[in-house]
């Protein structure tokens, strides 16, 4: 047997979790090839086949279930030493990545302008999505998160309440009634959405005309924002667009804002001074995220 290489089993690990060798390959951050490569490799070394080609995902087989299984328990070992080690790091310097929801990019990305200008020496990468970054797994370093509690290995500060309303633009309002709003356009998320806006209309207005259906939330500000209909936005986006008209506030589906890290990183000092920074910025927009005051 030849020797076994960590970023070969990383590999192996990565596409038993996608299922997938380009979402592996995505989630590596390298090429599809490099992902076969791997693969190939690591089957060489261990002389058996680890997984099979189903057409629709790749399936491990019982070996390639082991190694997936061992591979598993050295990554757990791996990354809470790499989180350990990474605590005592008492620089200014070197890479944090932050997770941020969509909708909330237009309101940070100016704060880490200004953190960038006083901390040139940290290079900050911000991670955009709608879904939650596992940050035990240092898929990102701190999460600027909207959630109930956190989990008890997260550490870091509630800085204010994300308040929902429903928006719709000056121009697409003009001439319309808004005391019956089922009756207008909406745009709302993809059918099958877990997020608490398609789920909120669906329970509140099942008889709503929806004009228009989109796979993300940037879609929905894009699609409102061109005058298509009106739709649930989080009042830290919406009240930063001058056209726009807020109809109702929907406080039900308020949510706590969190800046959080692993609790593993709390000493690290270019981890915590991101974090305190943009927890401070936050709480001078709260009026803004809470919907409590018109802003740009």
């Amino acid at each position: 047997m030849n020797q076994v290489v960590w970023d070969d089993l990383r590999t192996a690990l990565a596409v038993g979790r996608a299922g997938s060798i380009r979402k592996a390959a995505r989630e590596l951050g390298v090429s599809h090839s490099t992902v076969l490569r791997r693969l190939a490799a690591l089957e060489a070394a261990v002389g058996v086949e680890l997984f099979v080609d189903k057409g629709d995902g790749y399936e491990a087989t019982p070996a390639g279930q082991d190694v997936f299984d061992t591979a598993t328990s050295l990554d757990e070992v791996i990354t809470n030493l790499e989180r350990r080690v990474s605590g005592h790091d008492l620089r200014l310097t070197g890479p944090v990545r932050v997770t941020v929801p969509d909708p909330l990019v237009p309101c940070v990305t100016p704060i880490f302008a200004d953190f960038a200008k006083e901390q040139p020496g940290i290079e900050v990468t911000l991670a955009l999505g709608a879904g939650f970054v596992d940050l035990a797994h240092r898929a990102a370093d701190v999460a600027i998160r909207i959630a109930g509690e956190p989990p008890p290995d997260l550490v870091g500060q509630r800085v204010c309440t994300v308040n929902v309303a429903i928006y719709g633009t000056e121009t697409y309002l003009r001439g319309r009634s808004t005391k019956n709003l089922a009756a207008l356009d909406w745009i709302t998320l993809e059918r099958g959405s877990d997020m608490a806006f398609a789920k909120w209309l669906e329970a509140t207005h099942p008889d709503a005309h929806v004009s228009l259906r989109v796979s993300t939330p940037w879609g929905l500000r894009e699609a409102v924002d061109a005058g298509a209909g009106i739709g649930l936005m989080p009042c830290a986006l919406g009240e930063m667009m001058p056209h726009w008209r807020r109809l109702k506030m929907v406080p039900e589906i308020a949510a706590p804002l969190w800046v959080l890290s692993h609790r593993d990183l709390r000493t690290t000092t270019r981890v915590r001074v991101l974090r305190d920074f943009v927890a401070n910025a936050l709480r001078a927009k709260r009026a803004m995220i809470e919907g409590t005051s018109r802003g740009r």
